[in-house]
């Protein structure tokens, strides 16, 4: 005869951890969101509620840096042009910091302008940009 108990092959949690995402508020209010590992539609989830937890910090101006970001995709961009509106609803600027490639993919999918992104041509390796308001 065959057991036909049924065990668990993994155990699987949900949203997925947190990673290593992380923040830093200045003196002048500037947020500066730092995000790692892939941000895609596994991550997003999970992603949002931190997120939007730093967007109810009503802060004056907001950085994301992405450099230390492997990975983005359409879940992904959605979640940061979800976070510049609700920033600018408040009143706030938004900015992100990438790479080149970053920048790429942004620049494909007509995001560039749209979410203010600096990288290296604009020759800030290091630091935050001034953020800018607008649509």
């Amino acid at each position: 005869m065959h057991d036909n108990s049924l065990e668990p092959v993994l155990t699987a949690s949900w949203p997925p951890p947190p990673g290593d995402h992380g923040f830093m508020r200045g003196a002048d209010g500037l947020v500066l969101a730092e995000l790692h590992g892939d941000i895609d539609l596994a991550t997003t989830h999970h992603l949002r509620s931190w997120l939007d937890s730093l967007a109810a910090l009503a802060a004056p101006s907001y950085v994301v840096d992405l450099r230390p970001v492997s990975f983005v995709d359409s879940a992904g961009l959605n979640l940061l042009l979800r976070l510049r509106r609700r920033v600018l609803e408040a009143g706030g600027t938004f900015s992100v910091l990438c790479t080149e490639d970053t920048r790429r993919l942004l620049r494909a999918h007509g995001t560039l302008d749209v979410l203010n992104a600096a990288g290296p041509r604009d020759g800030t390796s290091v630091g935050c940009p001034r953020a800018r308001t607008g649509s």
